[in-house]
């Protein structure tokens, strides 16, 4: 996601050149180029390309680095709290169970940008479009080789819930129910004291229908989906992307993220990649991946929606207030309707 305000990326770059310097003892740094991949919504990320000379005593002449920063937004964005620290623990913990991660080095020390930041090197790889059905890469594939994209990708999954959890301290953790209150103080924040309705009664709907038990938890990626892994040409993940969402708990919240995210683009296009499995199909992958048997898995997905489309509509309250218009609708969003249909589904079958 991108920004409505961003810093200026030279401004980023020429602090970032600073600390690498006095990071690496280099003589000589300096910016090559920088820029924002993107205008987003979350935390800003700026990429930046030095060259330096002199790095602890290197001979070799000037060497190039390319750099990924990310730092908190410079006004409020998406999500009320952006805690650097705990995206680093949690992609830490991640790459110690065998998740590809681009390494970050987390930097606390306020003078160099006013706030802290990360860095990371840049992961070059095939990045997935916003909606994977309509990714060039994918369609240069056969179906078999999709087919072992999406299996990585999954593998990527079941492997962050395998982290050691001790090796995540710091990192929230959240039951069903803490999950709960959270989103519903979310719809508060996020919206100004005026929620959508339809995402109230659904997060109601929710509470009064939670699993009476729930999995034992796990390091949840948080915002699963293919547009936040790079992959290479040997179609595995090179680096699984943007922690922002990162928390501790039951394992059906990332699966049902994934699962309701590409529904709902699969929905909108009527048609489904071929080589990618249907729900069923992601389901079985998972769990022969994992070793994991998902529970009540139609409650998460429901309120996977409802929390994807409580941050679409942020996205859209920080444009209005911008001045902009919404690249999402809010009140007549027709997620909504899919929302609507879901939990009138799920109340049939109940009975």
């Amino acid at each position: 996601m991108a920004l409505l305000t961003h810093r200026d990326p030279l401004v980023v770059a020429g602090a970032l050149a600073a600390w690498f310097a006095a990071r690496t003892g280099s003589d000589n740094v300096r910016v090559v180029h920088a820029e924002h991949p993107s205008i987003g919504y979350s935390s800003e990320t700026v990429l930046v390309d030095l060259a330096a000379s002199g790095t602890d005593g290197d001979a070799r002449g000037e060497q190039k680095y390319e750099l990924v920063v990310r730092l908190a937004p410079p006004t409020v964005g998406t999500f009320r709290d952006y805690d650097l620290a705990q995206q680093t623990i949690a992609q830490m913990a991640a790459a110690a169970a065998g998740v590809a991660i681009a390494m970050p080095e987390l930097v606390s020390e306020v003078s160099w940008l006013g706030v802290p930041f990360m860095v990371m090197p840049r992961v070059h790889g095939h990045v997935l479009g916003e909606v994977a059905a309509l990714d060039p890469w994918l369609h240069s594939l056969t179906e078999a080789e999709r087919g072992q994209v999406y299996e990585a990708f999954i593998g990527a999954i079941a492997a962050t819930h395998r982290a050691d959890l001790s090796a995540a301290a710091g990192v929230p953790v959240r039951d069903n129910a803490a999950e709960l209150d959270f989103w519903a103080d979310y719809l508060e924040w996020s919206s100004g004291g005026a929620p959508v309705r339809e995402l109230v009664d659904a997060l109601e709907w929710c509470r009064a229908h939670q699993p009476v038990t729930e999995s034992e938890p796990v390091l949840l990626w948080g915002d699963v989906r293919f547009g936040n892994a790079i992959f290479g040409d040997d179609l595995m993940p090179r680096a699984v992307l943007d922690w922002d969402m990162a928390s501790i708990g039951a394992a059906e919240h990332d699966v049902a993220w994934f699962i309701t995210l590409e529904a709902t683009m699969r929905s909108m296009l009527g048609r489904q990649l071929a080589g990618f499995p249907d729900r069923d199909g992601t389901i079985a992958q998972y769990e022969a991946l994992s070793g994991r048997i998902l529970h009540d898995l139609e409650w998460y997905e429901i309120l996977a929606v409802t929390r994807s489309t409580a941050i679409m509509a942020r996205i859209g309250y920080l444009h209005l207030g911008a001045g902009l218009a919404s690249p999402f609708p809010i009140e007549d969003n027709p997620i909504l309707d899919l929302l609507a249909a879901r939990i009138a589904a799920a109340d049939a079958v109940g009975g």
